[in-house]
């Protein structure tokens, strides 16, 4: 039988790891992924690029420096970024963290057998393509999204120097 908070409690667990890894996210040169998604976006934000190495770290860097795998990711972060307005509500660390989840469930998504470098992904056209991993990062927004939204607060993530200056 599962408990009510049970979906929740791998988000905690996730935070450990988060704020072992915020160190190594927040001082990450953005420079190159500003030039290598201009693109797809051709704003520099730091928020965004900060968010999208976020996604890389949450979904196991190493995953993500396949090309394809990578543009994908890159692909659904600024999708993610752009239909939610940039939330304008969250800190730079919350935001770090609800683009880390967003990698933990998104990333390994995209090497499924089924994935974007199956021969039947490759196959499609590329607005077929768009279209298939628009529909899972839906229902990821559907599901794991609005989890971490609600449980956001409860985390104490958002203690961070951007928010409450000391």
């Amino acid at each position: 039988m599962r408990v009510p908070h049970q979906e929740f409690i791998r988000y905690e667990n996730w935070k450990e790891q988060f704020l072992r890894d915020y160190e190594v996210i927040s001082s990450r040169d953005v420079d190159k992924l500003a030039q290598e998604i201009s693109s797809l976006y051709p704003q520099r934000e730091e928020r965004l690029l900060k968010a999208l190495i976020s996604m890389y770290v949450g979904g196991y860097e190493k995953r993500v420096e396949d090309p394809e795998v990578r543009y994908w990711t890159n692909w659904a972060g600024i999708k993610t970024y752009k239909t939610f307005n940039c939330f304008p509500q969250l800190s730079d660390i919350e935001l770090a963290f609800v683009f880390y989840a967003i990698g933990k469930v998104f990333v390994p998504l995209l090497l499924h057998e089924r994935g974007v470098k199956s021969e039947s992904f490759k196959s499609l056209s590329p607005k077929d393509q768009e279209k298939a991993v628009k529909e899972e990062l839906e229902v990821i927004w559907e599901n794991h999204l609005i989890r971490v939204l609600q449980i956001l607060p409860f985390l104490g993530v958002s203690l961070s120097i951007d928010k409450y200056p000391l």
